[in-house]
């Protein structure tokens, strides 16, 4: 046994017994606090740190592996090369800065074909075109089996603007933009069907998954005018991630099952399946949509900006003290706790 902090941890356990969360936990803990140049440091979907008077850095990063989080019988490399950049560039919306430039690093194997990099960098390069984003270096290395590849990206905002995870307070409104449990299915279908031809409602939730959309531009919005007390980007699942807003604002959340969205896509496949589209909205990860919360007073300048973007914004829920927990109110107005989780890796491997 070794004492880790206030905890005596066995020599012998494992990252499956530990799970994601526990080992960063864990780590966090031997982290030294925030400064006068990291003013958010882990635990957010982002750091920031002091840049200049009146600006700071967000900066954030994130790893796709080749048979974790990609699989190339059902994936082309342009795809895998779009989806690395697209949740970096999430994380950045969910804090509401504005990403500048980002930082490559890839391993690969050396039998690896050039034209598989080329098609990696040309899906993330499309994306970037779209949001502005730099490529300003980066590293490559061998590796024995696989692809693996890590993005840092780069963003601005105005100081003292950055969303965090830890603002939401009782009586907030709970949001999400666009509409959740697309890309769940979508990977399922992809894993049932690498070698059939799609239908189009299959197609449409196989590109929700391939093709997330960051929420930059809302993002921003929400931050400069200091509409969300607390937000984060949807990468492990509505269940998961609202968990992880309310432990670090201390407080519980009373979701309404019948306020969920979901595409009219979703909802075909889930009837063929004959089961619930709404397990697929609270389980389902990497949808890199937004989850916010909003004072009541600010929650009809909210909708109004939403609309004028043309931009789904749907309130699920309301902010509770924590001593409530997070409760589901489902079919007859039952409440009952949310025990759903989303995707951990470790456990999940």
């Amino acid at each position: 046994m070794s004492r880790d902090g206030d905890r005596v941890v066995s020599r012998s356990i494992t990252l499956n017994q530990l799970g994601e969360f526990g080992l960063l936990q864990r780590l966090f803990r031997r982290i030294p606090s925030p400064s006068r140049t990291v003013l958010i440091g882990p635990g957010d979907d982002a750091a920031v740190l002091r840049a200049s008077a009146d600006r700071d850095w967000i900066v954030t990063t994130d790893m796709l592996v080749e048979a974790v989080d990609f699989n190339r019988a059902y994936s082309s490399f342009r795809q895998i090369g779009y989806k690395a950049l697209a949740v970096n560039l999430s994380d950045i919306a969910a804090m509401g800065g504005r990403p500048v430039a980002f930082l490559v690093g890839l391993a690969a194997p050396g039998r690896t074909p050039v034209r598989t990099v080329d098609e990696i960098y040309r899906g993330m390069l499309t994306l970037a075109r779209r949001y502005g984003v730099a490529l300003i270096g980066g590293d490559v290395s061998a590796a024995r089996q696989g692809i693996m590849i890590s993005v840092m990206v780069l963003g601005l905002v105005e100081p003292g603007t950055a969303v965090t995870r830890s603002g939401a307070k009782f009586g907030d409104r709970i949001y999400v933009t666009g509409t959740l449990g697309d890309s769940r299915a979508g990977l399922e279908i992809l894993k049932q069907k690498r070698r059939l031809k799609p239908s189009a409602m299959e197609s449409t939730l196989i590109r929700r998954h391939f093709f997330p959309t960051p929420r930059v531009e809302f993002g921003r919005l929400l931050s400069r005018r200091g509409w969300a007390t607390a937000m984060i980007d949807l990468s492990d699942g509505l269940a998961s991630d609202l968990r992880h807003l309310c432990e670090a604002s201390r407080v519980g959340a009373r979701l309404e099952w019948n306020r969920f969205p979901v595409s009219a896509a979703l909802a075909a496949y889930a009837r063929r399946l004959n089961r619930s589209a709404t397990d697929y909205a609270l389980r389902g990860g990497e949808d890199f949509e937004l989850l916010f919360t909003v004072n009541r007073a600010r929650v009809a300048a909210v909708e109004a900006a939403a609309k004028r973007m043309a931009l789904a914004v749907t309130p699920i829920g309301t902010i509770v003290s924590k001593g409530l927990g997070i409760t589901l109110i489902g079919k007859e107005s039952r409440e009952i706790p949310l025990t759903v989780r989303g995707y951990e890796h470790f456990k999940h491997s």
